[in-house]
């Protein structure tokens, strides 16, 4: 019987020029990775509208959850914003953009004009939950003061970047062009925001 490692590896697009380079991590009993990028040192994908994840907001059951995940991270910032964060709302438009680039099953950025986050696992499913928090695990290394990092956080801060507003997300079931050797089969999960987010020298809220 084969044995599973779980392994984690993040890695950030060099568009991402707010915070970070490239990092992995390893533990655990399955596989995954993160990555965002987009244009002016941000990554991100833009479309329609939605219900902040509430029931018939066009999340499809795969995703189901994940606007409402970006929206308690937002509403939960440290520290606190000086005026409420807005909720993403999730707009299909964006989501079949994010869904096709899923498909493709190719774990690097799209260079498309939204801002992106990246995230791939293997080895056992991966859940909404395990890909936000992901992210926005990414707040330890994060000073808020200075707006620099001490690691990787540039997933994190589109995330809550108070000026991102729309969200689409898609996820593709891959036997291609894997990131993770000895694990043939992954999963891709692409999160596109509009605006984008993540300019260098700006703070997310």
């Amino acid at each position: 019987m084969r044995s599973f490692a779980f392994l984690t590896f993040v890695a950030v697009s060099s568009q991402l020029a707010a915070c970070g380079d490239d990092s992995s991590q390893a533990g655990g009993s399955g596989g995954s990775s993160a990555g965002g990028s987009g244009q002016g040192g941000s990554s991100s994908n833009a479309g329609g509208g939605g219900t902040g994840g509430s029931p018939g907001s066009g999340e499809p059951a795969a995703l189901q959850g994940i606007t409402a995940l970006h929206n308690a991270a937002r509403a939960n910032v440290d520290p606190p914003a000086a005026t409420a964060l807005p909720p993403l709302e999730w707009s299909d438009e964006i989501a079949a953009v994010a869904q096709a680039y899923a498909e493709l099953c190719v774990f690097e950025h799209s260079g498309g004009s939204y801002g992106e986050n990246l995230y791939a696992n293997a080895g056992q499913p991966g859940t909404v939950q395990d890909v936000v928090d992901g992210w926005v695990s990414e707040v330890a290394d994060y000073d808020y003061e200075s707006n620099t990092c001490s690691g990787v956080c540039g997933h994190y801060t589109q995330v809550v970047w108070a000026g991102s507003l729309r969200l689409g997300c898609g996820v593709a079931s891959c036997t291609t062009g894997s990131p993770f050797q000895g694990f043939d089969e992954w999963q891709h999960w692409v999160c596109n925001y509009d605006p984008p987010g993540n300019f260098v020298g700006e703070r997310p809220y």
